[in-house]
């Protein structure tokens, strides 16, 4: 019997079924929350040699022995599998227990491992289609992270969607910031890729309480580094002699003035570049990130670029425009650009996009609305990062003027005190 009382095995003799020999099929009845069900253990017996009352044969031969042996094995299968299925459903049914005991997967169980391998399999095809690669990346490092944590913290591999609660939130989170030096903004990233595991659940009925409703998951907010307008002339300008910086070089002033992100350019094809009627050249693409549409007219100085590398007009459709590295490569190389520069600021690829956002474009004038097109942003909350960081500039360029102003127009100015008075 179950700790609950609502669980109890019998075995019993079915004399109605004797066979020519005199035997009778062994059963196993199981009565599960007012439920009978009954199944067979696959052995005989002559009622003459059954005791009914203790569900065992009561000779004393080898014979008897085993099918002994066979009861116990059955019905330590019949506990192990009931376990297993209080351990992952909510209700467990006797028909469920007697499907998994007899091997049939009509009471399949949900592991959190299970739904998100599932889930990352379904991403990765459809990178390329509606998923990008970095999408299934960072879910696939989120779930490896989880997996480690399991067997860090509760010395097991896998968690049923069932049992997941708001605590084991809390221990994933402590774990990420201290055993995997996380910082703030990438645990709150990792959490909601899980987060959206556990909502799959709580859709298909698996998980019952939402173990996020009292998490908030919202991101701090972070500066954007950008080039200032005499840096990115001092990487333009500089001189490399070293082939492999200064295609990094052109590659990331190319970035600095399309604000296409590294994955975008390293997939631009000829197919992408149109020609207008007025013979401006045009981006025409969708971000490999967030399949968004960006149309982003080719200025002088990235078509300076693209003709340094290849012929477009020799160009197929589907052949690619630049040669890119990888992006690990692309990263460590522009970091040497840097130090050759003596630009003491923290640069990676993504600052090409940062710079374009503010110094090419927001502080030359340019809409709010056209950069946010031009970016592919799909809201324009996000452009507008950017907008402030234009406006710290011109607060502090305004204050100068202040300042400056103070000293030419005071109150104890002629016109001003001669307009006072015809007033």
């Amino acid at each position: 019997m179950s700790e609950t009382g609502t669980f109890k095995l019998l075995f019993y003799i079915n004399g109605s079924k004797k066979a020519k020999d005199g035997t009778c099929p062994i059963m196993m009845r199981i009565t599960l929350n007012g439920q009978r069900i009954t199944l067979k253990v696959n052995r005989s017996i002559k009622p003459s040699d059954w005791n009914q009352k203790r569900s065992y044969c009561k000779k004393d031969t080898i014979e008897c022995e085993d099918l002994n042996f066979h009861i116990d094995a059955f019905k330590s299968r019949a506990f192990k599998k009931y376990s297993e299925l209080i351990a992952f459903n909510d209700e467990v049914s006797a028909q469920m227990l007697k499907d998994s005991i007899l091997g049939i997967n009509s009471a399949k169980t949900y592991s959190i491992n299970d739904v998100w391998s599932d889930y990352n399999d379904g991403i990765k095809k459809l990178i390329g289609k509606e998923k990008s690669y970095t999408t299934w990346q960072k879910s696939a490092s989120c779930f490896n992270y989880f997996k480690e944590f399991l067997m860090y913290q509760y010395k097991k591999k896998e968690m049923s969607m069932r049992s997941i609660r708001a605590k084991h939130i809390s221990d994933f989170e402590l774990f990420l910031k201290v055993e995997k030096n996380c910082g703030y903004n990438t645990t709150i990233k990792y959490l909601q890729n899980l987060k959206r595991i556990v909502h799959i659940g709580l859709r298909n009925d698996w998980v019952k309480i939402d173990p996020f409703a009292d998490f908030k998951l919202s991101l701090k907010e972070v500066d954007r580094p950008f080039l200032s307008e005499e840096e990115l002339k001092l990487i333009m300008n500089k001189e490399i002699d070293i082939k492999r910086l200064r295609l990094v070089r052109d590659i990331f002033i190319f970035s600095c003035f399309t604000g296409l992100a590294y994955s975008d350019i390293k997939k631009l094809k000829k197919s992408e570049v149109e020609k207008t009627p007025d013979n401006m050249l045009w981006i025409r693409t969708r971000r490999a990130k967030t399949n968004t549409t960006t149309h982003v007219p080719i200025l002088k100085v990235p078509l300076e670029i693209i003709n340094r590398y290849t012929n477009l007009d020799e160009l197929q459709a589907d052949e690619l425009v630049l040669p890119v590295l990888s992006n690990q490569k692309t990263n460590s190389y522009l970091k040497e650009v840097c130090d050759i520069c003596n630009i003491d600021k923290k640069v990676t690829f993504h600052t090409a996009r940062h710079t374009f956002a503010t110094t090419v474009t927001l502080m030359n004038g340019i809409s709010i609305e056209s950069v946010s097109k031009m970016l592919g942003h799909k809201n324009i909350r996000t452009t507008q990062h950017y907008a402030r960081i234009v406006d710290s500039k011109i607060s502090g360029e305004m204050k100068g003027l202040s300042t400056k102003l103070n000293g030419v127009f005071s109150n104890n100015d002629e016109s001003l005190t001669n307009t006072r008075a015809i007033k």
